[in-house]
């Protein structure tokens, strides 16, 4: 069997506001349809890490290599990479339908594909019979799902997720977790999740980066991290 292929390869990566180093020299490669976790406290750099792979920010120094193609200063709407936001930020005048197909529209593709694509996403995250309503009339996992269906129904290489569980309540966070793993395999695209909350990456996350002031201090499987942490900090957190 041939081991899993380098989609995206962070290569050295730094990055400073002023004085404050918040991305010190991170190299990590994330593969081909794998979840992976940014794990850390707050301040560790993970966002800031996330916002570079998005385009929102240009590091100071290193490559960020996707498909082999250096993005670091890649334009955030011209790379294959899409951002889902712990806010969701739907359109509340807009129907669940008409959400998911804003970002298809705004590209200009034929209705009849538009149509084909949305219908298939609706499909794939059970929210066919929400097609209709408005955001005001669904839950928060509805909500949270039709975010994931407009960032999905683009097919982007790579999905990024900013804390998406934050907002939930405990009991649908642990469901969502579980979705959010469900729709990844089914859809076969690579998810990067960032998050503090170490259950969220055991339940979820291929392999797990582990984050503090910046630097990189673990990359392995989350059973492997948990059996064998690096160090102190990593067994505590």
């Amino acid at each position: 069997m041939s081991a899993p292929r380098t989609l995206l390869a962070i290569d050295r990566v730094s990055k400073n506001f002023g004085r404050l180093t918040a991305v010190d020299g991170i190299s990590l490669d994330i593969r081909e349809n794998e979840f992976f976790a940014l794990l850390g406290p707050s301040g560790c750099g993970k966002t800031t890490l996330l916002r570079m792979l998005a385009g929102f920010e240009t590091p100071n120094h290193g490559r960020i290599l996707l498909d082999g193609r250096d993005i670091a200063r890649t334009p955030p709407n011209k790379r294959p990479v899409n951002l889902m936001f712990q806010s969701y930020a739907l359109f509340p005048h807009m129907s669940v339908r008409a959400n998911v197909s804003y970002g298809l529209e705004m590209e200009r593709l034929p209705a009849k594909e538009i149509r084909s694509r949305v219908d298939a996403i609706l499909a794939t995250t059970e929210l066919v019979a929400f097609a209709d309503r408005k955001p005001e009339q669904l839950s928060g996992g509805q909500k949270q799902r039709v975010a994931l269906a407009r960032a999905l129904v683009k097919r982007p290489r790579l999905l990024l997720l900013d804390e998406p569980l934050g907002a939930l309540d405990k009991k649908l966070r642990g469901a969502m977790q579980l979705e959010l793993k469900r729709l990844q395999h089914e859809v076969g695209i690579t998810f990067v999740i960032v998050t503090h909350d170490q259950e969220e990456s055991l339940v979820m996350a291929d392999r797990m980066a582990v984050l503090r002031d910046g630097k990189l201090l673990q990359c392995d499987t989350p059973h492997a991290v948990y059996e064998h942490p690096a160090d102190r900090f990593v067994a505590d957190f």
